[in-house]
């Protein structure tokens, strides 16, 4: 079964970002994250990358695993400190080795 997620954009000088990812079935489900990033957020303007979260960051180069219990949301949560006014598109990745899950929303600055 697939994880099923949303993300939202919140401004308020800073815009903060919440991926919701939530186990729709029955039973628990385990995924392995990549590394210590867990969600990761790019900020697109006319579909052109201009800002991510990971970017000129380091994270621990060690798989780890979690578990979703079900039809439980998990949070992750970034932040784009400096962001000038405009429309742009966040897409939300959480960052998994068994499947893609990403959500994205349109926002305005």
């Amino acid at each position: 079964m697939t994880l099923e997620s949303d993300v939202t954009a919140t401004t308020d000088g800073t815009v903060e970002f919440e991926l919701t990812v939530r186990n729709p079935d029955t039973d628990s489900r385990n995924v392995t994250f990549r590394s210590g990033l867990k969600a990761d957020f790019a900020v697109l303007e006319d579909d052109a990358e201009i800002w991510r979260a990971s970017d000129g960051r380091m994270y621990t180069q060690a798989l780890q695993s979690e578990s979703f219990d079900p039809d439980v949301g998990k949070t992750f949560k970034g932040a784009w400190p400096d962001p000038r006014p405009g429309q742009y598109t966040v897409v939300a990745t959480l960052e998994i080795v068994e499947e893609d899950v990403e959500a994205r929303t349109d926002f305005s600055v």
